[in-house]
């Protein structure tokens, strides 16, 4: 077990959730950065209440040990007293960056109640994500669902995205989000995009729970699918983005190559003064280039996150305004 690289994975995953809340961060540990779902690792937190349920941990270590087919053994005691001092390191950590939890107040990690994760930023609320379900927060699919939080859900200035991916663990878990200190006086409107169209939200269909509270100009909801959000003054309209093409739609992956580039080309990609974002798969491009026009995007990215072959969506955000997706867009060969 490699104790040095799990204790680091625990201690960040609640910060890449909650730095989205902010503003989009760059792509940070996905999935696959977890250890698998079959390792030992969450046979222990099956069996302890806490990360700093050492006593419970440590009586798991000895009677796994004692089963040669476990592939544990006594070394095993270290983990019990790293992982004690999770809670401590996350609620530290969080802290510096201006996020907050409730999760430190449970007793039982596994059975928490209202679970709420927010972030503050030069003294403002500005965004929250709760859960109306009871959360079991030890198991390897919320973990891969915090883990992923970062680089598949933004809020930023009265504008939610989602990637297709968070959406059904989001319905499973019944999160919530909540934008803060809105610029407006009254309920504002909200304007859906699937990729294909931009128009407003059908209460019921695309959102549900809609509550819009005055005094801290705070609107929360639950999505229904796949979109990007955007709250606008009522009665204002949004220019539709389109992904038309992308080039290449095949890529070879090579080991030995840094980075590669991506074309897009559709329209409304760009819009001057903003900053735009280029997604794919779960990575974020490390360059984006964009053209006044709007009509041509390029997007670099590491070659090394791309190991795993098959098809990835790409996705074009330009930061508060609006996202598109082309599903299938890159196939890594």
């Amino acid at each position: 077990m490699k104790h040095k690289k799990r204790k680091a994975i625990l201690a960040s995953i609640a910060i890449f959730a909650l730095v989205a809340l902010a503003a989009p961060v760059s792509a940070g540990p996905g999935d696959r950065s977890l250890p698998s779902e079959s390792d030992p690792f969450w046979d222990f937190f099956e069996v302890m209440s806490r990360p700093d349920d050492t006593a419970t941990c440590l009586a798991r270590v000895t009677e796994l040990s004692a089963d040669p087919n476990s592939g544990v053994d006594a070394h095993y005691s270290e983990f019990c007293y790293d992982v004690a001092n999770m809670p401590t390191q996350m609620q530290n950590d969080m802290a510096s960056e201006g996020a907050s939890t409730n999760l430190f107040d449970a007793g039982d990690w596994h059975s928490i109640s209202g679970l709420y994760f927010q972030k503050t930023e030069n003294g403002q609320l500005m965004g929250r994500i709760s859960f109306s379900n009871t959360i079991d927060f030890l198991t390897y699919r919320f973990f891969t669902f915090m883990n992923n939080f970062g680089n598949m859900v933004r809020f930023d200035d009265g504008y939610i995205s989602l990637n297709s991916a968070m959406v059904g663990d989001m319905a499973h878990y019944g999160a919530q989000l909540t934008m803060y200190n809105l610029p407006f006086a009254e309920q504002p409107d909200i304007y859906v995009s699937d990729g294909t169209t931009t128009r407003r939200a059908v209460e019921g269909e695309d959102i549900t729970g809609i509550t819009w509270d005055s005094a801290q100009r705070s609107l929360t909801f639950t999505p229904g699918h796949f979109s990007s959000f955007k709250a606008v003054t009522k009665g204002s309209r949004l220019s539709t983005m389109k992904i038309t093409k992308v080039d290449p739609r095949n890529v070879k992956y090579k080991a030995n190559k840094s980075t590669f580039t991506v074309n897009v080309k559709g329209r409304n990609l760009y819009k001057k003064g903003s900053d735009v974002s280029c997604t794919l798969g779960f990575s974020q491009a490390s360059k984006v280039s964009a053209k006044k026009n709007g009509k041509r995007v390029k997007c670099t990215f590491s070659m090394s996150e791309f190991s795993t072959l098959g098809y990835y969506p790409m996705t074009i955000s330009i930061i508060g305004t609006g996202e598109v997706t082309k599903t299938n867009a890159v196939r890594m060969k």
